[in-house]
């Protein structure tokens, strides 16, 4: 693109807030967009008995365990103030960066709670936490607000030894006194929240564009979003300057021109800057930021997503349409696909496109369901794709990951966008047993429905008088077998397309009752760069296949019917049949502690696929012949077996593996068997996702054999090296002893397997 093109759009962004915001007066300053359709409030959502109404309590249970005390302990002694019990561990720990974002999520998920709910008890615990936290901002001059030292934003501005990501935390905080003053009344959070952004905005005034520009560079969160938001109810162009400081033309500039700049960077740090441009475009009508939320999303749902709805590998996402390689314990950050909903959610919202909500649907049933264990509300980082893995949950005081502050807030807002509506009606985006009130209109809807584990849902309109809307149901993508309409017990002619909505509109009276039947079926999403590699779903629902080793099938990916079987008298349950290894199915957003597979290789019998599978079963049968020895990282019988050595070494599982490493310049060995005659081969199993400082020397019997350096080489997959043994290391000896030592400041490892071959023949 040309300089003057790429001159003039960063100068537009830069210049918005110049132009919008001198001429705005300091009141509440509404959408100047019109809406398509809004989400009704979340205070006029109930959720009925089903799925997400267990996991909602158990999210709640888990919000009333959290002590107030512990949550605040940082934010008191940074302030200086007493701070009685203990502090929290994990991401909130006392020496932990960026401890003080899980108190601000913590407050989210209260209000978004006590929306849901009204659980007077709740909200009287986050107001309570809302007057303590005032008490620190007095403490700290009546203007700063965090639970780390304002040297922390020294260091950032400089860009000396800069810390975490402080701007995340300021983030969630303020994100957390907004959502208490808009969703509990709280006027408090406001005030605190208000100083908060006067304080920041006196530390930006004081840097060139430059320094602002450079501080960027270090996750700020949603603070575009928060701030914009703040403008909406405050109307104070300070505060939508204050905001625009952070809509980062480097990252927005190349999206506003359609212009795809996502690969290979950091996922969940880029979300929330789309968000706040969503948020922006409603405030000010600027299409530029239209076009960007639109693009982005085009690409990260299009070119970027998993059958799931969810995208990324370790964090980050991969070139667009090139997923195969990806697959690995590390998908889908669930803090990405919590904002990626926002994303869809906004865009839904200015265009009641049913596309958004067919997304919406994907996502939340199976990345966001899911990722919380039911039997205690603990939540996980990662949802695993590849086969294998299992899910792994965080503990109550001591995890505190990002995934931890979005999972409270999600499973806390599950009502939150599955009713809409305009002038004229309401929009049902989703099948979940539920009620929602249109005071308004002088009606009640009820929504009946055991979905997914049955078909089909009813309504029920509860009408104080006869009212004229029109009831749209969404006919998601899925839904190609045909759709069943009945009112009041008659049928109904229904002819709505799939990714459509089925529209009555009538006069309604109390007790009208409309029932819709969408059959659902099997159906195979392949990955974009591997069409014989493919999820299986059944209607909106991934199958997770209950296994911890790789399984491929031998058949046709568009006849599924044909060799998977539902197993009788278990809904949702199936099973392949006539494989070379049959498999079991179940929801993905039902697995709780098994291991399990999403991807698999669907090829026809003696397909070039095939065949290239048979080739490497039979190399793996000729590799396990030629085992001379072989040790298991963190076996401790294994381990123990070999005659574990070293110094600053430690191991642990990863998916249906396990490492042992050495960090800081350490080092560990293993004794392992070898032949007296004859050529003998080390292996090493790596993970190509590791990335650095990660150099190594690979050490048999005092010898160096091999030297590694471990920096993402073959991302997402583990990977084999040999080292050839010369023949004196092992002639006439019965084990050699293998080194492995980390150079000065690296890690050595981790290491996967370590074996000892001897030559094929």
């Amino acid at each position: 693109m040309g300089h003057s093109v790429w001159g003039l759009l960063m100068a537009g962004l830069a210049m918005g807030v110049a132009v919008l915001g001198c001429a705005l007066p300091v009141a509440a300053q509404k959408e100047v967009v019109a809406m398509s359709v809004e989400p009704f409030e979340l205070s006029r959502v109930r959720l009925l008995d089903g799925p997400c109404l267990v996991a909602q309590e158990a999210n709640r249970r888990y919000l009333h365990l959290l002590d107030s005390d512990r949550l605040l302990h940082s934010c008191r002694t940074n302030a200086g103030l007493e701070a009685p019990g203990e502090a929290l561990g994990g991401w909130e720990a006392p020496t932990v960066e960026v401890r003080g974002h899980f108190v601000g999520h913590y407050l989210s998920a209260c209000a978004l709670m006590y929306a849901s709910t009204g659980d007077e008890e709740l909200k009287a615990k986050a107001d309570a936490l809302v007057a303590e936290l005032a008490k620190c901002q007095e403490a700290l001059g009546g203007g700063y607000l965090s639970a780390f030292p304002a040297s922390f934003w020294d260091r950032l501005e400089s860009m000396d030894r800069v810390t975490w990501a402080p701007y995340y935390v300021i983030h969630k905080i303020m994100a957390g006194l907004f959502d208490m003053y808009t969703l509990c009344g709280n006027q408090q959070a406001l005030d605190v929240l208000k100083r908060m952004a006067a304080y920041f905005k006196g530390r930006l005034d004081k840097l060139s564009v430059w320094e602002t520009d450079r501080l960027l560079a270090v996750e700020f969160g949603g603070m575009s979003e928060v701030l914009h938001n703040l403008y909406g109810v405050t109307g104070d162009p300070d505060h939508l300057q204050l905001a625009h400081a952070f809509d980062r033309a480097t990252f927005l500039g190349p999206l506003a021109l359609e212009h795809d700049n996502l690969s290979r960077i950091h996922a969940n740090t880029h979300i929330p800057e789309v968000c706040g441009a969503a948020r922006r475009y409603e405030l000010t009508g600027d299409e530029r930021y239209r076009t960007i939320v639109r693009y982005f999303w085009e690409r990260v749902a299009n070119a970027r997503s998993y059958a799931t709805g969810g995208s990324n590998q370790a964090e980050h996402w991969p070139d667009p349409g090139k997923l195969a390689a990806t697959l690995s314990s590390d998908n889908q950050e669930s803090c990405t696909t919590y904002n990626v909903l926002k994303v869809t959610r906004y865009l839904f919202r200015w265009t009641g496109d049913p596309r958004y909500a067919d997304f919406y649907e994907r996502a939340y049933l199976n990345g966001i369901l899911g990722t919380q264990n039911p039997e205690d509300g603990m939540l996980a980082y990662f949802l695993p794709l590849a086969t294998g893995h299992a899910k792994a949950f965080g503990t109550p005081y001591d995890s505190f990951w990002c995934c931890y502050g979005t999972g409270i807030e999600s499973f806390s807002k599950l009502g939150d966008s599955i009713y809409f509506h305009d002038d004229d009606g309401v929009y049902v985006n989703l099948s979940i047993a539920s009620t929602v009130s249109w005071p308004e209109k002088g009606v009640r809807l009820e929504q009946r429905t055991s979905f997914p584990d049955e078909p089909r849902t009813a309504f029920i309109l509860r009408a104080e008088k006869p009212v004229v809307l029109t009831l749209r149901v969404r006919v998601p993508y899925w839904a190609t077998r045909g759709v069943e309409l009945r009112v009041n017990g008659e049928p109904v002619e229904a002819e709505a397309q799939p990714s459509s909505y089925l529209s009555l509109r009538r006069e309604w009276k109390d007790g009208d009752r409309v029932e819709v039947e969408m059959p659902m079926g099997l159906h195979a999403e392949p990955l974009p760069d591997d069409p014989e590699l493919a999820a299986i779903l059944y209607g909106p629902l991934v199958l997770a296949g209950l296994t911890d080793q790789d399984r491929y099938f031998l058949a046709d990916l568009h006849d599924l019917d044909a060799w998977i079987k539902p197993v009788e008298g278990e809904p949702l349950t199936f099973t392949t049949v006539g494989q070379p290894m049959d498999l079991r199915l179940i929801p993905l957003n039902r697995v709780v502690h098994e291991r399990y597979g999403v991807y698999w290789v669907i090829t026809p019998q003696g397909s070039p696929r095939h065949q290239r599978i048979l080739a490497e079963e039979e190399a793996r049968r000729r590799r396990e012949a030629r085992i001379v020895d072989r040790v298991v990282p963190n076996d401790a019988a294994s381990e123990q077996a070999h005659n574990l050595q070293g110094e600053k070494t430690g191991a642990g599982p990863f998916g249906s593996k396990a490492w042992r490493h050495a960090t800081d310049g350490g080092w560990w060995s293993w004794d392992l068997k070898v032949l007296p005659e004859g050529v003998m081969t080390l292996v090493c199993v790596y993970w190509g996702s590791d990335t650095g400082p990660r150099a190594f020397d690979v050490v048999v019997d005092g010898r160096t054999v091999g030297t590694e350096s471990l920096n993402r080489n073959k991302p997402g997959e583990f990977f084999e090296v040999e080292y050839v043994l010369p023949a004196e290391l092992t002639r006439g000896k019965e084990r050699v002893t293998v080194r492995f030592q980390a150079h000065p400041g690296n890690t050595a490892g981790g290491v996967f397997e370590c074996a000892i071959l001897k030559a094929e023949g």
